[in-house]
């Protein structure tokens, strides 16, 4: 979609292209990330430089500025939901031994603001570190759909590939009467989704699309229903991840907390992480200021 204020659209970028890494950009990072001239990057690391939303560092490279910083630690402290987030997910980190996360939902994307690792932790990659971006489509973030009215969780399920939009549907209605989803997909299902995200930004052809979409229905079986949990008493169950919702006073999804067991754990045990996931995001559900954000990053 075209920008209705491409000026303002290149500030943005060169701004989040500095905040998404850890270390200072040369200018030639900075136009590579963006995709914009070298005229155009360096014209605006100038301008926010002078505004000290940047800094020029002696050896040439950019960082984020004093301003931004300030700006940045002041929004932290106004935003109730992030600054207990800690404290929670410390308790629930130590409780349960596994990492743990908070997720929040800003438009269409769902946002991780911060992530604590258990015991057994591997550094490394980590696809739920603090910054993360996910987009809030099937079938994956489904404690933040399961809530929704019957229309909005019919038109987030149409965006699935048809064979998997019935077990989605019977997915939806078991983390609503659970309070929680549980995430079984492998790493293997992972990339694949990962790949179909790719495909949705690009010009790659539908059909290609769809035949991945549909790749995935056949790898991926979405989250446990009540029966297949019945069925599974006295053994084990692979679970991956449990999200249990955090409400606003108006029953609206704002976040999700996420505990990552990532093993094959007995059905009593999973009981324990549900219960314990969902007492987390009912603590943080309680603290004012969790309000939707409900303005996307597009727009």
């Amino acid at each position: 979609m075209r920008s209705p204020s491409p000026p303002t659209a290149r500030v943005v970028q060169v701004i989040e292209a500095l905040c998404a890494d850890e270390h200072p950009l040369a200018l030639a990072d900075i136009v590579r990330r963006t995709g914009h001239s070298r005229a155009t990057a360096h014209a605006v690391v100038t301008e926010l430089c002078n505004r000290e939303w940047v800094m020029r560092l002696p050896d040439g490279t950019y960082t984020t500025g004093s301003r931004l910083i300030g700006l940045a630690a002041g929004i932290t402290r106004a935003d109730h939901l992030t600054r207990r987030a800690r404290p929670t997910l410390d308790a629930l980190a130590g409780e349960l031994g596994v990492d743990c996360f908070v997720a929040r939902r800003v438009g269409d994307e769902i946002v991780i603001i911060d992530h604590r690792p258990g015991p057994d932790h591997h550094t490394g990659a980590d696809r739920t570190a603090a910054g993360s971006v996910l987009p809030l489509r099937p079938p994956v973030c489904r404690e933040f759909i399961a809530w929704e009215p019957a229309e909005v969780r019919a038109e987030w399920i149409a965006q699935a590939p048809v064979a998997l939009r019935t077990r989605l549907g019977l997915a939806l209605d078991a983390v609503r009467e659970r309070g929680a989803s549980i995430e079984r997909m492998t790493d293997d299902h992972v990339a694949v989704l990962t790949a179909l995200n790719s495909l949705e930004r690009t010009a790659v052809p539908q059909g290609v699309r769809s035949q991945v979409g549909e790749l995935l229905g056949h790898l991926t079986a979405i989250d446990y229903l009540p029966a297949e949990l019945a069925a599974a008493a006295g053994e084990r169950v692979a679970v991956v991840t449990v999200g249990a919702p955090v409400l606003d006073a108006s029953g609206s999804v704002v976040a999700s907390v996420v505990s990552c067991p990532n093993r094959s754990i007995a059905v009593p045990e999973l009981d324990r992480i549900v219960a314990a996931t969902r007492a987390a995001a009912e603590q943080l559900g309680a603290a004012p200021g969790t309000q939707r954000a409900s303005a996307s990053r597009n727009g």
